[in-house]
């Protein structure tokens, strides 16, 4: 699992150069499970995609971080996770 988690942010700084994936920092969310992907807000054009080293996520994939604005701060508020659930004890 920490192998996965130590690979996962050295080849999410080479993603977030694809299409649509722009910002700074991660921080670490902890066990996620996308449920909506994309999560397009109603009434504008703003869609946030879950997304890791292999690409975008599917339905069910689990995801442990989530990518700031450039310049946010990963220790302070970050706000809610648009794209997945807090996985489930034994999920």
């Amino acid at each position: 699992m920490i192998k996965y988690i130590v690979l996962s942010v050295l080849v999410l700084g080479l993603s977030a150069c694809s299409g649509g994936h722009s910002g700074g920092n991660y921080a670490w969310i902890g066990c996620h499970v996308v449920t909506n992907n994309p999560h397009c807000y109603p009434g504008n054009d703003k869609c946030v995609v879950a997304f890791g080293p292999e690409g975008e996520k599917k339905i069910g994939d689990r995801i442990y971080f989530k990518q700031l604005k450039l310049g946010q701060d990963r220790y302070g508020d970050y706000g809610p996770i648009a794209t997945a659930r807090p996985c489930k004890e034994g999920e």
